[in-house]
Parts: structure tokens; sequence; C-alpha cells
């Protein structure tokens, strides 16, 4: 197998999660995202990097950003942070586990205070494997392509990496997707990436704290607390400690943020 350095970054310890029991994480895949926010603005593109742990019977996926979102929103009391600069750290909050053994996915989801979970059967793609072939970082790839949540996609897998496995929740192919992207491109991952982790992660995240709901529901609440987070935490007894102006002045901020954020990537449940 090729050994792919990965940039210094991306190198550093990074808390894994199991859904229960010792779970073991061997290999390390990056990819960098880059996305269209707003559906009516090419100019709206952004780009983050997510994070796949692969090991025998589970993977897991989350952004690398998300960390250090973790650490601000458990701060007691966040005086002064500026909301837009705290927003533009992440727009995935969420981890997503596959289970292979149990063909079970789980996606969890911290929203502000609000620990949420819901499951879905892991194989709910059906792919069309096209004869084509690439070359991505030294790894040979055949194309497939598939209808997902409202897109149609293109993906390159790498048969020589032997996990049925992939960036967000693709997975069911015979072979790591190196890339993958929607016919308009809105949503492309990239691998920039792989390697074998020297001592395989076993760290744990009990997720039986994390309350089951529907996607819908999931959805329903990340959505409210993304047209107004302030509210969202000056509820839960948050002082900022902003003037009348300044309150204002973050409030149309995010007030026109999250209005040119009309792209999900699963345009239907």
């Amino acid at each position: 197998m090729k050994a792919i350095l990965m940039p210094f970054f991306l190198c550093f310890s990074v808390m894994f999660y199991a859904q229960k029991g010792d779970v073991q994480y061997s290999y390390k895949a990056a990819y960098q995202l880059e996305y269209q926010q707003d559906s009516t603005d090419e100019n709206s593109v952004k780009s983050e990097t997510g994070v796949l742990y692969l090991g025998d019977v589970q993977s897991r996926y989350s952004s690398l950003g998300k960390a250090v979102k973790d650490s601000l929103e458990n701060m007691p009391n966040p005086k002064g942070m500026r909301m837009d600069q705290y927003n533009q750290m992440t727009d995935f909050k969420y981890k997503i586990f596959k289970n292979y053994k149990e063909n079970q996915l789980i996606l969890a989801e911290k929203v502000f205070q609000y620990e949420l979970k819901y499951k879905q059967d892991l194989n709910i793609i059906d792919w069309e494997i096209k004869p084509e072939n690439k070359e991505i970082l030294g790894f040979s790839v055949q194309k497939a392509t598939s209808s997902f949540a409202g897109r149609n996609y293109i993906a390159w897998f790498a048969p020589e990496l032997p996990f049925s496995d992939g960036p967000y929740k693709f997975n069911g192919l015979p072979g790591l997707i190196l890339e993958i992207s929607d016919l308009k491109n809105h949503y492309h991952f990239t691998l920039t990436g792989f390697q074998e982790l020297e001592k395989p992660q076993d760290k744990l995240l009990n997720l039986d704290k994390y309350k089951a709901v529907s996607q819908d529901e999931l959805d329903q609440v990340r959505d409210d607390y993304n047209r107004d987070p302030i509210g969202t935490m000056e509820k839960a007894g948050v002082v900022f400690g902003w003037n009348e102006e300044e309150e204002a002045k973050q409030r149309k901020e995010l007030t026109k943020k999250y209005k040119r954020r009309n792209n999900p990537i699963e345009l239907q449940p």
C-alpha cells in the first residue's frame, strides 16, 4: 500500500470516538471539501478540511474545524467573542460513524447545548460503476455514479484501498472514495492525504447521552440555531457584554450570513 504523507497540521493528536466498547482506528484520510454556500452565487465557495478515521468495523468522519468550535462552545462565558468569527470556524459540527458490522450510520451533533443523534441504514446509495479510470495521489481510481439526497454524484474510488467508505455519508463502493462531487460541483471532496497510523487509536465517546431524534428534527434544531445563535445562547444564560450598537451589528451580520447558507449538501432527507 502506498504511503501518502499528510500535512503537518493534520497530524496532531485528535480525539477519536466510538459508539460502544473499544474501537480502534488504524488509518487516517484527509479530504479538502469545496462547497458553494449560496446556490445563486458562484463566488460563495468556501473550503474545509474533513478527516476520516478508518478501522476494521467502524469509521469516523468530521470537520477538522469542529474541535476548535467545540472548545469555544464549552466556555462558561465567551464574553467579547465575535459571533461572525465564531461561526466561520466550521459549517459542519457533526460527527458521522459508519458501523460496517451492524450496517448502521449514526450522525451525532451538538447544537449548542443540545446533544442529538439519528441513525440510518449504512448502504443507502445505489452505485453504478463505470469503466473510466484515472490517477489520484498515485492511486489508480475508477469512476462510479449515483444519486443521493437530491443530488447526482460522480465518485472516484481506489480498489487497492480496501475500505468501502468515503467522506461524509458516502460509502458502498469496493474501495475507498478518493474524490466525489455533485454534477453542479456545489460539493466537491478531494483526498489530500492518506496514512496508516503508527499506533491504532481507541478513544471513546459515549453516544448514549445523545438524544435520539429523526433527521428532520435534528435539521430543524440546527436551522433554528443558525437563524438566531445569539438568542439561543442568551436564553441559556450566556452574557456577551455587548452594547446595543454592537449587538445590533452582530445580529445583522448573522442574518445576512444565514440567508446566504441556502445550499445544504442534502436537498432531500
